[in-house]
């Protein structure tokens, strides 16, 4: 057997064995991919099912909040008049948004009305479930399993909230609580639209309660796991999909149902096919090309070397004046014909030497050997082109007999092995290169699930945050109120309140806190607990903001500050009596038109200092009037060439007669800043709250 083809078969060997390491690392690395992709798809559609729980439960204490507010529904609680409830339940039942499953509990945990007229009807929650509601610690939400009774389905989506007394009552003190279910398919229906996925759910005994209708079900209805979460692939309509099995949890313990969620993965699984398939074509191009470039190689150079021998043969038959033509630029075959004269006074020396000379080739071939298993890896087209025309130059400068660095068929070897010596380096350069940018990219990839995970908890606080302000006002034909708040991050520092103080008056809250963001919606909340909780005891709107400016300057380590501005009104005479601290003075505007600026009374900023005092004032409103609350968002409003809104554009906006309720007024005047913003971004939280004032005219149309 010739030595290039041994040597073409050994090489070809260690490529195989190379190609076939770099296909089997390939296939464990994607299976350790697709593994944390399952874990990762998996760990997104159950954040995605506790949001969906978490909105449909919001709507839910939407309804709760009607039923804790209403004055008569709370005495009849505090008094466990069960017939007082179940009439005045029939007038939220019969409204023209009604609650459709609600619960009421007294203090002790009994069931004083339930929507189920069954005799037997099962409470939505038990006793040690509301334990944490009656006790004032928080609210409770999730996923109930019923039984019996007349539920229309026995997998509910429960949240109960805690009943507290009016100031007759025992003031801010928790006698009972309030639950209320809806169907399970509510909280189905959002997850449908967050994900986009075909969602079905499935008892706790694989009995269906929604998707039946789906065409997909008689397909997943085979693969429903009860045990666990997990996530399988089907075949459907020439499509493929995931369908990942996500347990629900019972607020009593253990498992109510299991949702699962079929995503069309068809597109994806395609494309991975794809990949594979042009890694193994990249991996069999890049064996044949090596291959390819190491025969041309050897013939081309062993060529050469046959010749040689043909000449040396000749001359050790005594042909020694014969003439052998040589390739052209070989001038070694002119020095080989002048030594033939002397070749037998030199035989012993050349057969002393040439031990020496075969070691040093050997060492030389294995070095090119080894840089050459070095240069079996893929490389980009350019580098690869700059690798072939490097090849090229080495070749013609070892052939290049007039090259001063051709001297001999070792310094060729030499040469070459400097060659791929640095043919290597460049690999190994590279290499490095493409190591890092996969760490940067893993990285890169790792940061935006961080980014991304925080973005949604910041959503989550934004809509709890909104839904802590009042949405509903007390119905009176006396006075009309509306208010809202726009953040101008994800959560703010704005608030507003209303509520009553005592039987015949209401207070009005709006305030401002320094900074935005997560700080400063922290520093609100505390802000308007306090507020709430000394204005309830019923010492003034001057003494209120007193004492809560001492509470607040307390312990304010982070020296942040609220400016408020707080009022009474007198719901019999429309007299409203206010203080101010710090925050811009409300506006006043008769039913002809006119715009007046409340007094300002003196008062700082609360937090800053404590034990300082702040004054009242009062003015008596007329049949009519209307008064603008609104924080400094709406003034310092810029517009894109940077101009603010100001107080004269504020003025005109809520100027001149009108006798539209007071949402139209708020929309009005939030649609007027938002055109002069034009799209601009929102410098500050935007609030308003608008009071109008109807007097004996309201009352005589009520």
């Amino acid at each position: 057997m010739l030595l290039r083809t041994r040597i073409i078969l050994f090489v070809f060997a260690t490529l195989a064995v190379v190609a076939g390491l770099l296909i089997g690392v390939g296939v464990v690395r994607d299976g350790e991919a697709n593994q944390r992709a399952r874990d990762l798809e998996l760990d997104r559609l159950g954040v995605a099912w506790r949001l969906a729980v978490t909105e449909a439960a919001i709507r839910i204490d939407q309804d709760l909040i009607r039923l804790t507010t209403d004055p008569a529904l709370l005495r009849a609680v505090a008094a466990g008049q069960r017939g007082a409830l179940a009439e005045r339940m029939s007038v939220h039942a019969g409204g023209s948004n009604p609650i459709a499953d609600v619960n009421l509990f007294g203090m002790d945990g009994a069931l004083l009305y339930a929507t189920d007229p069954a005799f037997d009807a099962p409470p939505l929650l038990t006793k040690p479930l509301l334990e944490p509601v009656l006790a004032g610690r928080g609210r409770v939400r999730g996923v109930r399993l019923l039984d019996g009774g007349q539920q229309s389905a026995r997998t509910r989506l429960v949240a109960a909230a805690p009943v507290y007394g009016t100031t007759l009552e025992g003031g801010g003190r928790v006698i009972g609580a309030a639950v209320a279910a809806v169907d399970l398919s509510r909280a189905l229906d959002i997850l449908r639209d967050n994900t986009g996925g075909r969602v079905f759910a499935v008892g706790r005994d694989g009995t269906l309660l929604d998707g039946g209708g789906d065409p997909l079900w008689p397909l997943v209805k085979p693969l429903v796991v009860l045990d666990g979460r997990g996530l399988l692939t089907l075949d459907a309509a020439g499509r493929r999909y995931a369908l990942a099995s996500l347990p629900v949890a019972d607020l009593a313990g253990g498992r109510a149902a299991t949702v699962l969620v079929a995503t069309d993965v068809t597109a994806t699984l395609a494309e991975q096919r794809l990949w594979s398939i042009a890694h193994g074509a990249a991996v069999l191009l890049l064996l044949l090309g090596a291959l390819a470039l190491l025969y041309g190689y050897l013939l081309r150079n062993f060529a050469v070397l046959d010749e040689a021998v043909r000449a040396l043969q000749a001359i050790s038959q005594g042909r020694a004046m014969g003439y052998v033509e040589l390739p052209t630029g070989n001038d070694e075959i002119g020095r080989i014909g002048g030594a033939v004269t002397v070749f037998r006074g030199v035989m012993r020396e050349l057969e002393r030497t040439a031990g020496q000379r075969d070691r040093r080739l050997r060492r030389q071939q294995r070095f090119i050997r080894r840089q050459m298993e070095t240069l079996a890896v893929t490389l980009e087209e350019d580098a690869r082109q700059s690798l072939l025309d490097e090849l090229r130059q080495i070749e013609a400068d070892a052939q290049d007999a007039a090259s001063p660095q051709s001297k001999g068929v070792g310094d060729e070897l030499g040469l070459l092995a400097l060659g791929f010596s640095r043919l290597a380096t460049r690999v190994s350069t590279q290499q490095v290169q493409l190591t890092q940018m996969v760490r940067d990219l893993r990285d890169a990839l790792a940061d935006k699930r961080r980014l991304i995970s925080l973005q949604q908890e910041l959503e989550i606080a934004r809509t709890m945050q909104l839904s802590i302000l009042p949405q509903a006002f007390p119905e009176s034909s006396a006075l009309d109120i509306a208010a809202r708040m726009i953040p101008a991050k994800e959560v703010g520092g704005d608030f507003y309140d209303v509520f009553p103080v005592g039987e015949d008056r209401l207070g009005l809250v709006i305030a401002d806190v320094s900074g935005k963001g997560i700080p400063a919606a922290f520093f609100m909340l505390i802000a308007r607990t306090m507020l709430r909780a000394v204005a309830e005891s019923g010492v003034g709107p001057g003494e209120t903001l007193r004492r809560v400016n001492t509470l607040l300057a307390a312990e304010n380590e982070q020296m942040m500050f609220v400016t408020v501005f707080y009022a009474e009104l007198d719901t019999r005479s429309g007299a409203l009596c206010f203080a101010n601290g710090g925050h811009n003075p409300p506006l006043r505007v008769t039913a002809a038109g006119a715009v007046s600026v409340l007094e300002r009374s003196a008062g700082i900023a609360l937090a800053v200092m404590p034990d300082m005092p702040f004054a009242e004032r009062r003015i008596a409103l007329a049949p009519g009037d209307r008064v603008i609350l609104f924080t400094d968002g709406v003034t310092e409003a810029f517009d894109a060439n940077g101009a603010m809104y100001g107080d004269d554009r504020l003025a005109a906006a809520v100027g001149g007669p009108e006798d539209a309720p007071a949402r139209a007024s708020l929309d009005g005047l939030l649609a007027d800043v938002a055109r002069f913003a034009d799209g601009a971004p929102q410098s500050d939280d935007i609030t308003v709250l608008v009071l109008r004032w109807c007097g004996a005219m309201g009352a005589a149309a009520g």
